[in-house]
């Protein structure tokens, strides 16, 4: 069992809390090993658990967002509703294939 430091996280609560705290950041690896006096082969040892731990985690307890499309409804077709026009004629519904025939010849 991991042994709890003074500030009550153990070892591996606060890499990974430095880990996350890099990430969100932009400093380099080296930048930010030498602001928390870490060498970076023990930061990509850390960062390697990290991101193992997020991997193996069950979907149900990582949080994520769900794109949602939000869009406004159609509204019903009335009989006023132009459908097509041809040669001055106005169509208010889709015509039969055989009336078409007829119309054109």
């Amino acid at each position: 069992m991991e042994q709890k430091q003074s500030n009550g996280l153990s070892k591996e609560q606060k890499m990974f809390a430095l880990i996350g705290e890099h990430e969100g950041s932009s400093m380099t690896v080296k930048d930010f090993c030498e602001l928390y006096d870490l060498s970076p082969g023990t930061y990509h040892y850390w960062q390697k658990k990290y991101h193992a731990q997020l991997r193996d985690k069950p979907i149900e307890h990582q949080s994520s967002f769900t794109l949602l499309k939000v869009t406004e409804p159609q509204e019903e077709s009335t009989a006023q509703d132009l459908f097509a026009e041809y040669r001055g004629i106005r169509f208010y519904r889709e015509p039969s294939v055989s009336f078409l025939k007829a119309l054109i010849s």
